[in-house]
């Protein structure tokens, strides 16, 4: 599974690709209400409302397939906790190639349905985040990190149906992410300082760098920013993105870092 890694990588790119371009193309995605117009870009005519939003998500196909190029040609240590089940990193290469269509979902429709998939992009990354260092920490079996993954992205997408809490105008959905995000870096930190791993902890220190940059620049990408231009091809929003990409091909690099003793 993991020799054909870049191959099937490949596949699935050209499949979700083909899909999504048929998804906007025959506007399954629905009608444009403005969800994610605030993120400053003016909407465009034609298909892509948001072009530099939406292309920017084109990192993460790179990333995923730059994975899984890694994967099939390279001659990695497959004795860490990365490899237990060769599925474990296939699956992460497919989702990081996944979060790239879902995220511009959102911004190439402006649709309700769109920013239902990108907001499922940011759970997607999340949830593995959390799941595998828990799954690490507590040394779990490969299907019990399956049911954590899938688990997490359910309770974020429930946390995402309320509007308020306690009355507060608040997303609970962006608090699920940050809140799984958080989790799983705590117990990267726990695994690190108990288990003694032979890791390269700096890709985790980049992975991290490169997410909190990245989330801080978004507060530059909305409407009415001093730092907005709406007719520009470059948007914060945009670097946001990009380097949310790169911290998904660092955190990579920081998996499968990991050697066990023999």
């Amino acid at each position: 599974m993991i020799k054909n890694a870049f191959k099937i990588s490949i596949v699935f790119t050209v499949f979700i690709l083909f899909l999504f371009y048929i998804a906007i193309s025959t506007a399954w995605f629905g009608i444009s209400t403005g969800v994610g117009g605030d993120f400053c870009e003016a909407a465009r005519n034609g298909l892509i409302k948001q072009p530099a939003n939406s292309y920017s998500n084109i990192g993460f196909l790179i990333s995923g397939l730059a994975c899984a190029w890694i994967l099939s040609h390279k001659e990695i240590d497959k004795s860490g906790a990365f490899f237990k089940h060769p599925f474990i990193p296939l699956f992460y290469c497919l989702i990081t190639i996944l979060l790239g269509p879902c995220s511009m979902a959102m911004h190439a429709t402006e649709t309700a349905l769109g920013g239902l998939f990108d907001m499922n992009s940011m759970y997607l990354f999340g949830s593995f985040m959390f799941a595998f260092a828990l799954a690490r920490y507590y040394k779990l079996h490969s299907f019990v990190f399956v049911i954590l993954y899938f688990s997490s992205v359910f309770l974020c997408n429930y946390a995402g149906t309320f509007k308020t809490v306690f009355g507060y105008n608040f997303f609970p959905g962006s608090a699920a992410f940050g809140v799984v995000c958080v989790l799983g870096m705590l117990f990267e930190i726990l695994n690190y300082k108990k288990n003694k791993p032979d890791i390269q902890f700096k890709y985790a220190i980049y992975c991290s760098l490169s997410f909190l940059v990245g989330f801080s620049v978004w507060q530059f990408g909305y409407d009415g920013h001093c730092f907005c231009n709406p007719n520009s091809l470059f948007q914060w929003h945009g670097v946001w993105h990009l380097l949310c990409a790169l911290s998904t091909y660092f955190l990579f690099q920081f998996y499968i870092s990991e050697k066990t003793p023999e």
